[in-house]
């Protein structure tokens, strides 16, 4: 796998991306990617002024992931998003992609890194709850009833520090995470 700027794909490439990005956005949020041009402005709003993006290509050159970030306070960047084709899960892509977007940041000034995840399948022992009621336990024990973002967040090193009840939905949380650059 190569790892290259975003805006240095062409048109084709950007295409072929748009569509790794609703296939697999449509496995973890369905609602979040939901067609083509969601996808199509996601990829356009990484290309803004002020954030960075890089692509993931395989052996071939075929675009196989992507990821984003900026500057969101002081020394604190946010990360949004992560999108790997479901058919390359689980090879490292992901992982990958998340340290060269830490290391821009940390050489950058940042010394944080932060993100959220939303729950809006029932993956998470979050969903569904009252998370008003004693928050912080939940969130101390918090577990994964299902595959879910936030199990590949902890194995890369990122930790809950927050969530956001019914932020998708009544019973979907928005789970904030972060890392320390």
């Amino acid at each position: 796998m190569m790892l290259v700027e975003l805006g240095a794909l062409g048109a084709d490439a950007l295409e072929q991306l748009a569509h790794v990005t609703v296939a697999a956005a449509r496995s973890h949020a369905p609602a979040w990617l939901p067609d083509l041009p969601a996808a199509q402005a996601a990829l356009a709003e990484a290309l803004a002024p002020g954030r960075r993006a890089l692509a993931a290509l395989d052996v071939d050159g075929s675009p196989i992931g992507w990821v984003a970030a900026a500057p969101a306070w002081s020394r604190v960047w946010e990360l949004h998003p992560l999108i790997v084709a479901v058919t390359h899960h689980r090879r490292g892509h992901g992982h990958r992609l998340v340290r060269e977007i830490d290391r821009i940041a940390a050489s950058a000034g940042a010394l944080t890194m932060a993100l959220s995840t939303s729950d809006t399948v029932g993956a998470t022992s979050l969903s569904g709850a009252d998370l008003y009621d004693d928050t912080f336990a939940r969130l101390a024990s918090i577990e994964l009833r299902q595959p879910h973002a936030l199990g590949f967040w902890r194995r890369v090193g990122y930790r809950v520090i927050d969530v956001l009840p019914d932020a998708e939905g009544p019973g979907q949380p928005s789970i904030a995470l972060a890392r320390r650059l």
